[in-house]
């Protein structure tokens, strides 16, 4: 079966207690199910499901993220209407900025800070269940978010 962490490595790991993945699945196909993240009962969000056998939910604004214990994010970052955004900051976790990019995974054991946001409407993504992932994986996540850097 295919492992959507097989781009985890030990370099994923950028803080204590901070994980983060980028390019976890083709671009090309995260963006068919980025335009069809409304629909998850769209035949490629079924294909994803039936693919990594993961539980998930999609969550409108990552505020709603549920915290405690071990965190699985992965990041559908709204495309912009215009070129000229403003940065802003979208996350904190222990005092270091968390950038919220498209196609990335971030795993943490720590409480994240949500930051105020002007210049997009939603911060979409999707929460994976951590006891959903693969036992051999998420040993290896358990024990890269025990690590201290």
């Amino acid at each position: 079966m295919p492992n959507l962490f097989q781009k985890l490595e030990s370099k994923s790991l950028i803080h204590t207690g901070i994980i983060i993945v980028p390019e976890v699945v083709d671009r090309k196909y995260y963006d068919k199910l980025y335009e069809n993240q409304k629909d998850l009962d769209h035949p490629l969000w079924q294909q994803f499901n039936d693919t990594y056998n993961l539980k998930f939910q999609f969550i409108e604004n990552m505020e709603q993220i549920q915290q405690g214990g071990t965190i699985c994010v992965w990041f559908f970052k709204e495309r912009p209407a215009t070129k000229k955004i403003k940065k802003y900051k979208d996350l904190e976790i222990n005092g270091h900025d968390i950038s919220y990019q498209p196609n990335t995974v971030l795993l943490t054991n720590q409480k994240i800070n949500f930051l105020e946001n002007k210049s997009v409407l939603r911060r979409p993504c999707v929460q994976i269940d951590i006891e959903s992932i693969h036992i051999q994986t998420r040993k290896t996540i358990k024990q890269m978010l025990e690590r201290i850097l």
